[in-house]
Order: C-alpha cells, then structure tokens, then sequence
C-alpha cells in the first residue's frame, strides 16, 4: 500500500516536472557556473572555450559574417588618407616650385632691367632710320647691350617711348638700366663728339693701323697694340685664333681692311671691337664652309691669304701665287721652303724693331727663306679678294713666280731653269 502512493507521488511529480517550461530547467544553472567561472579564473574560461567544439565553431561564423567587412572598411579609410597625403606632398612641391621659378624670373627681369652685373664696356651703336622698337630690341641684343629683346619692348611700350628713338650712333653700355638706355637712344648726339674717317687698306699691319689711328686723334698707338692683341669680346672667330709663344701680334690678319669712322679720343677698347665686329661679319659660313672642304683651319687661311695679298695685287696673279703655295706645301721634300720676300721683311721692318726680347727663333720661323711651311701667324691684314684666291686657287703646275718691280708683271715657272730665266726678264738678275 505504501509503495502504491509512493508510485502515485513520483507520477504526480513527474507530470508536475513535465508542465514546466524547458526555459527553467538547467541551462540557466550552467551559464551561471560558466560565468562564476569566468569571474573566478579568466584562464579556465580560456581553456574551455578553446575545448568546447561549438564554440570554436561558433566563433568562426563571427570573424566570417561580422569581422570581416570591418577589416575591408579600415583598408578603405587607410587608402584614402594615404591619397590625401600623397595629393598634399605633390600641391606643396607644385607651389614650392612655381614659387621658386617665379622668384628666379622676377629677379632675373630686375638684373636685366637695372644692369646689375653686367660689363661696362661703352660701345657705339648705329641705328639705322625707320627703325621700329623691335628692330632696335634685337640690334641692341646681337649688339650684346641687352639679353632679352621680348622684357626692352614691354619696358619701351609701358614708358611709352615707341617711336622716339633717333637714328644715329649712340654710345650704350650693357651696364646701363633700360631708363637710360631709352633716354639715350632718344637723344641726338652725333654732333656733340668729332668723328675721324680711316682708311685701313689691304696689306696693312697692326702696327701702321695703330699709327693712323694715333695721328688721326682716335686712340694712342700703344694702347690700341694691346687692346687689339689681349682684348677678348665674344665673337665666334676668335676661337679659331691660334695662340702661340711664337706669334709676334696674337691678332695679326683679324683687322679687316676697310673704311672706319671712329669718335676722337675714343676708348681702344671700342675701337678693337668695331674692327673685331667687321672681321666677324666679312667671314661669313660660306667661307668657312669652303675651309672644311679644303681641310684647312682659319689661321691657316688668313697667314696664307697675307703672304698673298702681300704678293699680288690683283685676282688673277693672287690666284697664280696662291697655286705656287699650294704646290710647295704638297712637296715639302722638293720644295721645303715657301721663299715669300714679304714674310723676311715682315721680320725686319715690324717684329725686330718691336719685339722686347730678341728671339731667332721667331725670326727664322717667320722667314719663310729659313723656316719651313707656312710663318706662325698672318704678315698683315688681307682682304676679300686675297682670302677667296687661296680658298680658290689656279690649278696650275708652277712652283715659282716673280714681278717686275716697275711694270709689276708677274712670271711664273714649273723648274728652277725657267725661273732663272723669268728673272732676267723681270729685270731681278743678269
């Protein structure tokens, strides 16, 4: 009986037991425990949760649906402050730069406008009627007064200066501001300084050019020798200039024979470079473009050109003379020496009387009776007409020539019988 309502009580509590909610049952127990735990030793909750299977498992789907946008959205922002650096770094160098290069150009246009640093060489330049601003900037520029044509006709036209310039020879210097220079061109001064015209002939040497120049008022002789010898003024052909401990006058050949005016008590210095400037323009790249073809430098063309035009006095028998040259230079072991009167002079009528220390060495390189080939430098200043005969020469087969000092008829002779004969007949020998 006893065990009976045993049984009844157990069925009863178990009914009891079953219409309870799941919700009460244990599990709430167990996550109390877990998290006691996990309060009482963080290193246990550790342990199992790395043991615990579902776990493990359900951390996985976490880092895979939640985790991993995050991750993307930091690379994003990472990318985009980067590009902003990099847009910040470029922006600064770009003004950085352009402030720079407008700091640079400022400052250049300044130099250049005020003449700060440049050479105070006066110079004399002829401005042609009718010039317009622009024909004045450029001539002013290839004059070598100012650097930049472009900035001198902006400045002439914000001071309003276009059409007052006044032909004429005006004295700039590249030292001047672009104020003065204007109010220089604007003024009329030919007639405030006495002018001298000299003729350079072809033939003349240095040292008779700087005595014209002396006794004509221009400049002292002396002074002149020295300028016109050691003076350096930027030209194209004085890089083909040989120097030589052997050259009596450096510059010797370079003073182009011609028609000059020059102020009165000028400065030697621009006088020296209005001959350099004719030089430079009479040799022109035609010429030079002929040496090339005769494989023949400058130098060599000039001194050649004097002992011609010292010669000969007119085309045909400078081309004649020029031949004879030629076809010694090509036989230096049949014909070693060039035998040209003028160069022998040239050593005894302007080197020995000028030289400071006597030098046989000079004097036999000179002579081209004593020294083999061509002298170390030009005999005198040639002109056009000398230069063309030895960049043209006559094909001919004459190794000698000879004048008549009174008639000035020229005999020419391939052997050495036929030039002894031309000599009786040129009234030289007997």
């Amino acid at each position: 009986m006893a065990n009976k309502e045993i049984t009844e009580d157990n069925v009863a509590l178990n009914d009891i037991l079953d219409s309870m909610p799941e919700e009460t049952a244990a599990p709430e127990t167990k996550t109390d425990q877990t998290d006691d735990i996990s309060d009482t030793d963080g290193n246990e909750q550790e342990i199992s949760e790395t043991d615990d299977p579902d776990i493990q498992e359900g951390s996985d789907d976490e880092d895979t649906v939640y985790e991993e946008p995050v991750r993307e959205k930091k690379k994003r922002r990472r990318r985009r402050n980067h590009s902003h650096i990099i847009f910040g770094v470029i922006l600064s160098v770009v003004i950085i730069s352009v402030s720079i290069l407008a700091a640079v150009f400022i400052l250049k246009c300044t130099k250049e406008i005020f003449g700060i640093g440049k050479s105070d060489m006066e110079t004399d330049v002829e401005i042609p009627m009718n010039s317009s601003t622009y024909d004045i900037a450029e001539q002013l520029f290839h004059e070598g007064i100012i650097a930049d044509p472009d900035l001198f006709r902006l400045f002439s036209k914000i001071k309003g200066a276009d059409g007052t310039y006044i032909a004429g020879t005006h004295r700039l210097s590249p030292q001047m501001d672009y104020s003065t220079i204007i109010e220089t061109l604007q003024e009329d001064i030919e007639s405030q300084r006495e002018t001298a015209n000299i003729v350079f002939p072809e033939g003349i040497t240095i040292y008779e050019a700087a005595q014209k120049l002396e006794e004509k008022g221009v400049c002292d002789a002396d002074e002149f020798i020295k300028v016109f010898n050691s003076s350096e003024f930027g030209f194209d052909f004085e890089e083909k200039v040989r120097t030589s401990y052997m050259k009596f006058y450096k510059m010797e050949g370079y003073l182009f024979p011609d028609t000059y005016q020059f102020y009165l008590d000028e400065d030697p210095r621009v006088v020296a470079k209005k001959i350099y400037k004719n030089f430079e323009a009479k040799i022109t790249p035609d010429l030079y473009g002929r040496m090339e073809d005769l494989e023949m430098d400058l130098e060599e063309v000039i001194t050649l050109a004097s002992m011609v035009q010292a010669e000969a006095g007119n085309v045909r028998d400078m081309k004649n003379v020029a031949s004879v040259f030629y076809n010694r230079l090509n036989s230096p072991d049949e014909y070693p020496l060039l035998q040209s009167d003028p160069t022998t002079n040239y050593v005894e009528d302007i080197i020995m009387p000028n030289i400071e220390v006597r030098s046989e060495k000079m004097f036999e390189a000179y002579d081209t009776y004593r020294g083999a080939g061509l002298p170390p430098g030009p005999i005198c200043n040639p002109g056009l007409e000398a230069i063309n005969a030895v960049l043209y020469p006559a094909d001919t087969d004459y190794y000698y020539f000879c004048s008549n000092l009174e008639t000035g008829e020229f005999y020419y002779a391939e052997t050495l019988e036929e030039h002894e004969q031309n000599l009786i007949e040129a009234g030289l020998a007997e």
